[in-house]
């Protein structure tokens, strides 16, 4: 494999590592900065590509290349910090670098072009030239503190994670100060170390963004699991049966022999407030233990059983219909007549009248 093929291979492993962050569903912080690093990452593999076929405007190229060590900064303070990881003064930080730069490379396209008088503006080249690497060196301490600081609070899996991005870390910069004393007058020699380590670099960060990312839904689902036990833990249980026996026979007492169903309009929870229990408990032990209709049906059945013996009784035969109503829990005649007539297929006026008439054919 040639360098140049090297270069390529490697730019299109940066392209992909861009790319795949399009796909990402939920994007964070280090999705977009790993994205943008990747990109610039791309831009110098380009500018390194095009050589000196393209003349001065490989410097154009170089624009692209201005978040590299500074981007990688942002993205180790997006990996191991929890709360304010980029706030402005790291941004402009960061931005004072890309700028640097940016100048560089444009100093360098004019001075190309003999826009302006390259000899004369030695000193200032030089000293951009000092700046940046100053700058990019300290940005490349901070982000390697990044991966140190908190790693005993840390738990065993960021450990891991904390051991893999400083072993990254630290193979890269061993390699690089190894490489300018080993193969300090080979040029080509170099450039095949440099690349490789930014490979490693890429590939290495692809895969602990991944695994940070991993981890994250694992904690969000664990998240979620909790919660969800503990809306469980909440829920009412369904208690044995024994206890719902016991329930709706304490129901029956209270609805039946202590005439609470002629209480107007009763509801389940009136029930449930009588016996100081919950209304489900009070529903499950009725349809369970008592009656397969419904509350309301249950009730309005044992109403018209009151409201039956009252019609029939001849010492009560000066009662209207709407007393009677009234005496058995109904609020209104009308809701009275309908569900007796549906419960006997008659009104309580014929009811009434066919039980006068057997008293009297008995008592001739």
């Amino acid at each position: 494999m040639t360098l140049s093929s090297f270069y390529i291979l490697v730019l299109c492993i940066s392209i992909g590592g861009l790319i795949a962050q399009l796909f990402v569903r939920e994007k964070q912080l280090p999705h977009i900065l790993f994205a943008v690093f990747c990109g610039s990452i791309a831009m110098t593999l380009t500018q390194k590509l095009s050589g000196d076929a393209i003349g001065a405007y490989k410097y154009l190229i170089g624009l692209g290349t201005v978040a590299t060590c500074n981007c990688y900064w942002l993205l180790s303070r997006s990996f191991f910090r929890q709360e304010k990881a980029i706030e402005r003064h790291h941004l402009a930080f960061a931005l004072v670098i890309s700028m640097l730069i940016f100048v560089k490379q444009g100093y360098l396209f004019a001075s190309s072009l003999a826009l302006i008088n390259a000899s004369e503006q030695s000193l200032f080249r030089h000293a951009l030239s000092e700046i940046t690497i100053l700058l990019s060196s300290c940005v490349l301490v901070l982000s390697f503190w990044e991966g140190c600081r908190g790693f005993r609070s840390a738990s065993k899996k960021e450990q891991m994670q904390r051991v893999w991005f400083l072993s990254t870390f630290a193979l890269a910069v061993g390699i690089s100060k190894l490489s300018n004393y080993i193969f300090a007058g080979d040029v080509a020699a170099k450039q095949w170390v440099i690349t490789a380590i930014i490979l490693m670099v890429v590939v290495n960060t692809h895969i602990l963004l991944i695994w940070r990312n991993r981890t994250h839904w694992q904690q969000h689902a664990s998240t979620e699991n909790t919660v969800k036990d503990f809306v469980a833990a909440t829920e009412p249980r369904v208690l044995p049966s024994d206890n719902d026996v016991l329930l709706a026979a304490q129901i029956s007492q209270l609805i039946e022999n202590e005439s609470l169903f002629l209480q107007a309009n009763l509801k389940v929870a009136d029930v449930a407030r009588h016996l100081d229990v919950p209304e489900y408990r009070v529903s499950r032990a009725l349809k369970t233990h008592i009656s397969n209709k419904n509350f309301n049906q249950y009730i309005n059945g044992l109403r018209i059983a009151h409201a039956k013996e009252l019609l029939a009784d001849t010492t009560k035969q000066d009662w209207s219909v709407l007393v009677i109503s009234l005496e058995s829990g109904f609020a209104s005649v009308g809701p009275f007549s309908r569900a007796f007539k549906s419960e006997t297929g008659i009104t309580p006026n014929q009811f009434r009248q066919m039980h006068l008439s057997d008293a009297l054919v008995n008592a001739s």
